[in-house]
């Protein structure tokens, strides 16, 4: 009997136990105790049609589908010696996509998904564990690129939960395959884990934990060669109090990283942190950072220390005083800081209101030494809004340097498919392609080669004042945001751009009841990317009679760049209705609108979906709607969508 043959008598024996009417005689060595699962059979017909690169097409696609789900729990001998829990899911589907221009096609799609877990020795000192996950689907991104995915992953893990020494150890191994159906881009991705932890405490003040790692992580993207890393990682955590009040705390974190392959690197980091709280409300604190990393090309080390004093004065002042020291050493400069400043925060109830108003100033001194050379910055981490820009930190990059990578270094993404660089004066601006591989907030890691200025120094000041009124139980709500940054005393060389920028912010909210509105006006007069924005956002939400729930979300952001006189605009909205008949029947309605209008962001997308449910004791019901139209860099797509599906649920429990 092979192993398939074996998985699917695990799922279906809990049907012969159950049937004895609760008479487990034939169950003592094996007992089942739970069975679960669902059939279904549903259809959808799909009607798209569009023009890319100038050639016009449309796809009638009917689709048949069908399935089942079970879930199944289980013990042997005893629920302590050896738990099994199982789910399995198989959905064949049928589809067929008539083309004007291309030949027609008929194909079989599965989605399979498989999940086996159990544990040995449940609530014994020592438990042992183990799981095997095997998925296929089918997903869609954006409205933008449909994917397909294969991924199987399995591991296991071991628990020894003494007194003395609690240690933990586990193991994971796992292949995702993606295809985005359009592009035919391949994306092949395996990873390797192993991962253990030992914790121990001397006493109740204090807490210790090691931890060791091993990782493989290869990814072999569409067109290029594989990228693999190996990286090897151990950290300890130790953190205890003084007292017996906890008003003396140390915190310290010193991890050690070796990684081969694509990205070869020797890391070592030590983070010491140190607060006390003194009488009349004063604390009191330091910390001290080392990092250093050693590439082929690069060896940089670095040094910084931290001090600051807190105060809190009554219930409406809140003052701090803080210093700190930092100093890189990098093969090709050498740079040393030197940042003080102080903050103050004052709040305030106000007859009707509340006022809240807070100044904060630093003064900067930098100290810079190199010769003019082509400086190589490796994994710059930045986050990747829609509507909001991102400027790489560097000016004068080299042309064709920059790389964008994923936290692990493995994912390389690709200029155009899923992001897109624009010059900003001496900088580049980076912004993400909707439908790419980059989600919307990620946060990516680029590589580039920028020219690096000779020695300079300098100082900067710093100032951020904010002041905002909310009035009528936070009916309304005014504020102002005031940032500026000067720079003096300057030494410098040629390829040394700074940021002196005056941004004045001035915004308002209302909220009433189930809506809330606003408006922001934002002026950033800026030597390096000068620009004005009016922003516009609302959000109404709310119920009647606990029957119709409703929202509606929008923001509007209309960005004009003041040096070329050039305008980005992003527009979102988005809104749901819901209608409950009874506990058992609903109708949802769901439409959103997304524009973007500017230099290689152009998009307009336009969605609509209706899905009406309804289940009647353990049958349930499902039929919907579905539109889009897309235009997004001059690629047309209208899509409607219909589906329908019936579902029929089964659940036993062991008595």
């Amino acid at each position: 009997m092979n192993t398939k043959w074996y998985l699917i008598f695990a799922l279906l024996y809990p049907l012969v136990c159950f049937s004895q009417n609760g008479d487990a005689s034939m169950c003592k060595v094996w007992c089942p105790t739970s069975l679960s699962g669902a059939v279904k059979l549903g259809g959808q017909y799909r009607y798209e049609k569009g023009t890319t690169n100038q050639v016009y097409n449309y796809q009638k696609s009917p689709v048949f589908y069908g399935g089942f789900l079970l879930n199944s729990s289980s013990y042997f001998y005893h629920p302590n010696l050896l738990t099994l829990d199982l789910s399995a899911e198989y959905n064949p589907e049928k589809r067929q996509d008539i083309y004007l221009v291309v030949p027609d096609q008929s194909e079989v799609k599965t989605v399979k998904r498989l999940n086996i877990n159990t544990v040995m020795f449940k609530q014994k000192e020592v438990t042992i564990g183990a799981f095997a996950n095997f998925d296929e689907s089918y997903t869609n991104r954006e409205n933008l690129s449909n994917l397909k995915v294969n991924s199987t992953s399995w591991g296991t893990n071991l628990l020894y939960g003494n007194k003395f020494l609690p240690v933990s150890v586990s193991y994971q191994q796992g292949v995702t395959n993606e295809k985005e159906v359009q592009t035919n881009r391949v994306f092949n991705t395996r990873q390797c884990n192993f991962n253990s932890t030992a914790n121990k405490s001397f006493g109740s003040r204090d807490n210790n934990e090691l931890s060791y790692s091993h990782n493989t992580f290869s990814r072999q993207d569409f067109n290029l060669t594989e990228i693999k890393n190996t990286t090897d990682i151990i950290n300890l955590n130790n953190n205890m109090y003084f007292d017996e009040q906890r008003n003396m705390n140390f915190n310290s974190n010193i991890s050690g990283t070796k990684q081969i392959g694509y990205d070869t690197y020797n890391s070592f980091q030590a983070f010491e942190n140190y607060t006390m709280k003194l009488p009349k409300n004063f604390i009191v604190g330091a910390n001290y950072n080392f990092y250093n990393i050693k590439r082929d090309l690069q060896d940089l080390k670095q040094n910084n220390l931290n001090f600051f004093l807190r105060h809190h004065l009554f219930k409406s002042l809140f003052t701090d005083l803080n210093y700190e020291y930092g100093r890189v050493n990098q093969s090709v400069y050498q740079e040393t800081n030197n940042k003080a400043g102080f903050g103050l925060r004052y709040e305030k109830d106000i007859p009707k209101g509340h006022l809240s108003l807070s100044y904060n100033f630093s003064r900067l001194n930098q100290n810079h030494k190199s010769a003019s050379v082509l400086l190589q910055i490796l994994n710059e981490p930045y986050t990747l809004t829609d509507g909001q820009i991102a400027l790489l930190n560097k000016p004068y990059i080299v042309p064709g340097s920059v790389v964008v990578k994923d936290f692990t270094g493995t994912i390389v993404y690709q200029e155009f498919f899923d992001y897109t660089i624009i010059e900003r004066n001496n900088y580049l601006e980076i912004q993400r392609i909707p439908g790419g591989q980059i989600p919307n907030n990620a946060i990516v890691y680029v590589d580039y080669i920028a020219n690096q200025p000779g020695s300079y120094e300098y100082d900067s000041d710093f100032q951020h004042f904010v002041a905002s009124v909310t009035l009528f139980d936070q009916f309304v709500e005014v504020y102002y945001r005031w940032s500026k940054q000067d720079y003096f005393n300057l030494q410098t060389s040629d390829f040394q751009t700074l940021n002196y920028f005056n941004q004045n912010i001035i915004g308002s909210r209302f909220e009433y009841k189930f809506a809330s509105v606003g408006v922001e006006y934002d002026d950033y007069n800026s030597n390096i990317i000068p620009y004005r924005l009016l922003r516009f956002f609302m959000l109404l939400q709310g119920s009647f009679e606990n029957r119709l729930l409703f929202s509606l979300n929008g923001n509007l952001r209309n960005y004009q760049m003041i040096d070329n006189q050039a305008n980005q605009q992003y527009s979102d909205l988005s809104g749901n209705v819901a209608y409950l008949f009874n506990a058992q029947t609903k109708l949802n309605f769901e439409v959103g609108y997304r524009k973007q209008a500017g230099e290689g962001i152009d998009l307009n997308l336009l969605t609509f979906r209706s899905e009406f449910t309804a289940n009647y004791r353990q049958l349930y019901f499902k039929v919907g709607v579905e539109m889009y139209r897309r235009l997004y860099l001059g690629e047309k797509v209208d899509f409607v969508g219909a589906n329908i599906e019936v579902v029929r649920k089964f659940n036993w429990n062991r008595r």
